[in-house]
């Protein structure tokens, strides 16, 4: 049986007994002790639930040879099909493990060619665990789901990439699936990066850096007009600091830190170990970076590691300077941390029960922090009174400071300005989807996320 249901006109199509019994045995009996966890990539909030990838050409040419002699799927959207994207992703739900509300990217083989919809197989039944159906939703911040799917053993369900889904918390026993990305030829649509864009920064007043998914790092000027592109990671770029306006640092899920200039010249590369979200320069002397294992790294411009040490038990999202002594650090643990540059010796200065993701330094005697849950927290560091204020529906991504305002961009898919004098709250922007970072410069607001784009703002018309 076919059976195809549409939210917000994209496709769902489940195809139940798309595989035997005895086929998706074949497939899952030789794997099943070959598990890890998904955390070195993954925040544990986000899918803590573990994976085998494979790159297998010939199993995804037969999955994709099967899925094109269904004839009774719709014509419209199975003459789109190419292929079916060969990094194969086995994951296995044990008890406790979910993988909440998310949207899958975008894959891109070539320059031709993109993924556009999830290929989703249910390697066991669900009398086999409790929970763990597959719900979709009308858009992020819907609570109450469209569609619920329960796994089948040989079901396969394909749906369009842009379906806000999640694969829901495993109570009991075991969940398998298998899932892949079929590729479709390109539709070309202007953006400043292929998928997500992670990080901008103002290298001066007329010049932005982008890096993204695409794992490009790019180079604007004020009117966004391309000035250069580079290529230095195998993977997503994630941050970018500047060293000079000529130099700098960037970080990726390859888990490097590499060194570069704007002459697309690499000077140096290490390898950390593990995926690196945060860099942070001092004094124009040393590199701060933090990640995934809660270490904070000093390294000189040489990328020497000099010393580490453990601060925090989660991800570390973001560091700012406090002075010339010290820094404070946020993790998803739920801490903010600060932290003698010299000895590495760190004191609590504030604990929540949500994740912390942006921090801003740039008022006087206090910290700015950006709560999962939407919150701006203002934490006094003379007496470390807490105060807080709901501006967002979801993750605040980055807080700068301008003209006595706070300027904040969140993935509930806005661009919020808070005085915090008047209490005022302003909408500045909002987006299709999530945005991850902001800056201002020239009296203009860029803001840059999930869908690729770039977006500007003139201040003095708001």
């Amino acid at each position: 049986m076919i059976k195809t249901t549409y939210i917000n006109n994209l496709p769902i199509i489940e195809i139940e007994n798309f595989l035997s019994e005895i086929e998706v045995d074949n497939l899952l009996n030789s794997r099943v002790n070959k598990f890890s966890k998904a955390i070195s990539h993954y925040p544990n909030y986000y899918r803590n639930n573990d994976r085998l990838v494979e790159d297998n050409l010939g199993l995804a040419t037969k999955l994709f040879d099967r899925l094109k002699s269904i004839e009774t799927i719709d014509a419209k959207i199975k003459t789109e099909f190419v292929s079916l994207n060969d990094r194969i992703r086995f994951c296995r739900y044990q008890s406790g493990q979910e993988f909440s509300k998310h949207q899958d990217g975008i894959y891109y083989p070539n320059n031709q060619q993109e993924s556009k919809l999830t290929f989703l197989l249910y390697l066991n039944d669900s009398e086999e665990f409790q929970g763990g159906v597959t719900t979709f939703f009308k858009g992020k911040m819907d609570i109450k789901p469209i569609e619920s799917i329960s796994p089948q053993k040989g079901k396969l369900v394909v749906f369009d990439h842009r379906i806000w889904h999640q694969g829901a918390s495993v109570s009991d026993g075991t969940k398998y699936i298998l899932r892949s990305d079929i590729i479709v030829e390109k539709v070309e649509i202007p953006s400043h990066h292929k998928g997500y864009i992670w990080n901008l920064l103002l290298v001066n007043p007329n010049l932005i850096l982008s890096c993204g998914r695409d794992r490009k790092v790019k180079l604007w000027n004020k009117d966004l007009e391309e000035l250069d592109s580079y290529c230095f990671h195998d993977n997503s770029v994630l941050k970018i600091a500047a060293l000079s306006e000529s130099e700098f640092v960037s970080c990726s899920r390859d888990f490097t830190i590499k060194k570069w200039n704007t002459k697309g010249q690499l000077s140096n590369s290490v390898n950390i170990g593990e995926m690196i979200l945060s860099i942070l320069i001092v004094d124009r002397t040393y590199i701060l970076a933090a990640g995934t294992s809660g270490k904070i790294y000093l390294l000189d411009f040489n990328l020497n590691i000099l010393k580490s040490a453990k601060i925090h038990s989660g991800w570390v999202w973001n560091m700012k300077l406090l002075n010339s002594t010290s820094f404070v650090s946020c993790s998803d643990d739920g801490t903010v941390k600060k932290t003698c540059l010299q000895s590495l010796e760190t004191e609590l200065i504030y604990s929540s029960t949500k994740g912390l993701f942006s921090l801003n330094t740039e008022s006087e005697n206090c910290v700015y922090v950006g709560s999962k849950n939407g919150s701006l927290i203002e934490v006094s560091l003379d007496n470390f009174k807490v105060k807080k204020v709901k501006l967002h529906e979801d993750i605040i991504r980055s807080i700068i400071k301008y003209n006595d305002k706070l300027f904040t961009c969140s993935e509930d898919n806005t661009v919020k300005s808070f005085d915090s004098k008047s209490g005022e709250i302003n909408v500045l922007m909002k987006q299709d989807n999530f945005i991850q970072d902001i800056i201002i410069s020239n009296k203009t607001l860029y803001a840059a996320g999930y869908d690729g784009n770039i977006s500007s703002l003139l201040l003095e018309s708001v």
